[in-house]
């Protein structure tokens, strides 16, 4: 997103206020040069409408159904079991980024009764979690279910599939 928005900035001089783009555009290293440049970001994350579904809110393996204890920096499945902290780590994109991830896992996933439904793994459950990528998530979510953002939304839909469905008609015509 970054050189395609650098691109549009140097043609015009600035940049619009607000940014909206495809689910492909939801990641992380997108939403932070999107706040690092003051811009409001409609920008889905690639799972924004499966987790509204029923299905996914009760997926027990899904860490948004867990609870987070700031204090203990400890995660909770839905066996209420904790998933303690182990260390972090740090890694960069293609272009640089880096992202910073803090790693749990189980104290024990032995004699669970969920375990097959929360995971495949042999031994204890354990996950990844980039916590500036679940802020940035959050804002998002935020955003879209606001009267505001559900405006914004559709308006995106109709001006941009209205020229992508002409586009894709005139062009027919043409072969």
């Amino acid at each position: 997103m970054k050189p395609h928005l650098e691109k549009a900035k140097a043609a015009l001089g600035q940049l619009p206020k607000t940014i909206f783009a495809d689910a492909g555009y939801g990641g992380e290293e997108n939403y932070a040069y999107l706040e690092s440049e003051e811009l409001e970001a409609v920008v889905k994350y690639s799972n924004y409408h499966m987790e509204k579904s029923k299905s996914w809110q009760n997926d027990i393996s899904k860490l948004d159904n867990w609870q987070y204890d700031v204090i203990q920096d400890t995660w909770t499945c839905a066996a209420v079991r904790q998933l303690l902290y182990r260390y972090e780590s740090k890694e960069k994109t293609e272009s640089g980024y880096g992202i910073r991830r803090r790693h749990y896992r189980s104290e024990s996933c032995e004699g669970c009764p969920l375990k097959a439904n929360c995971t495949k793994a042999q031994g204890n459950r354990e996950i990844s979690v980039s916590f500036q990528y679940l802020r940035y998530k959050e804002q998002v979510r935020e955003k879209l279910r606001s009267e505001e953002g559900y405006a914004l939304s559709v308006r995106r839909m109709i001006e941009k599939e209205s020229v992508f469905g002409q586009i894709s008609i005139n062009w027919s015509e043409y072969q």
